[in-house]
């Protein structure tokens, strides 16, 4: 069979980056697929900070917001210069988590990014990345007023919305992030550990989490005190390895339990499970397979 060669931008931020942890790995490990992978991602950026950094760049030829290490030399460049840099057969956009589930933060800034991709990489299939809510023992919940149900469903009609609206197909990470939660719900708390006076490495249990969570910092910490604290936001390896499979199935119409890819800090038991919830979740969608 030939190679399919495929070209994938991502404008993002942390989140596109945890779908694409393993989501080349799983490609390299596929001899039908040649997947070419680069990113315009900042941390934490919304879809108008996206826009605004764009304007920016354009009256000011300095500003170059994404870096990339290239042949040891960190290179700098405009949102331009990454969409004109090759012909993309698809470009992502995603709105920033902490507006996700708010449908007035996207425009107009979906628009004009979607306008510029069309401008700029004609040939490149749009795509938007639905995103996830955040682990259920999040203080982000009760601090909004909001539950992750709510946080889930609002994120799925933001998305539906204007993937309506510009004729995008929406890559469905965060229905397989809720529909692998439903059939295996994360515990909370863990009520044999002492979370004020746990020493550090000791960890609760989180076996079942799709979310970094609670972990220890070491050098970050002012003092080189050892700190708990918690990330309920970011996928850990399982739901990174979740979306990658989801992704790359997605994109190619081949399921990730055909690359010879095996991350090996994930049991193969959760790995068979992970793998069946990313194709039970396309099929539930309905996605339009491009390989077969």
């Amino acid at each position: 069979m030939a190679v399919r060669e495929i070209n994938l931008l991502t404008i993002g931020n942390s989140f596109s980056e945890n779908a694409l942890r393993y989501l080349g790995d799983i490609a390299d490990g596929c001899d039908q697929v040649r997947l070419n992978i680069d990113r315009a991602s900042l941390g934490g950026c919304s879809l108008e900070k996206h826009w605004n950094l764009h304007l920016c760049s354009e009256r000011i030829a300095e500003v170059k917001p994404y870096a990339r290490l290239k042949d040891g030399v960190n290179e700098r460049r405009s949102l331009r210069e990454i969409l004109g840099s090759r012909k993309w057969d698809f470009v992502t956009l995603q709105q920033v988590s902490h507006r996700s589930w708010r449908d007035d933060t996207y425009q107009p800034f979906l628009g004009h990014l979607h306008g510029l991709v069309r401008e700029l990489a004609p040939q490149a299939e749009i795509l938007l990345h639905r995103t996830w809510a955040y682990r259920a023992d999040a203080p982000y919940f009760p601090e909004n007023g909001i539950t992750p149900a709510i946080m889930h469903r609002r994120i799925g009609e933001a998305y539906a919305k204007y993937a309506a609206e510009f004729g995008c197909r929406i890559i469905p990470a965060g229905v397989a992030v809720d529909a692998a939660r439903q059939e295996k719900p994360f515990s909370f708390p863990d009520m044999n550990y002492d979370y004020q006076k746990t020493q550090a490495p000791a960890l609760p249990d989180q076996a079942d989490s799709l979310a970094v969570g609670w972990r220890w910092a070491y050098e970050q910490t002012p003092d080189g005190i050892p700190a708990l604290g918690a990330d309920y936001i970011h996928l850990n390896e399982r739901g990174c390895y979740l979306i990658g499979a989801l992704w790359f199935e997605f994109l190619t119409g081949i399921p990730a339990g055909e690359s010879s890819f095996v991350p090996s800090e994930i049991p193969p038991e959760d790995i068979s499970f992970l793998q069946r919830i990313a194709s039970q979740t396309l099929a539930s969608q309905r996605p339009r397979p491009l390989l077969r």
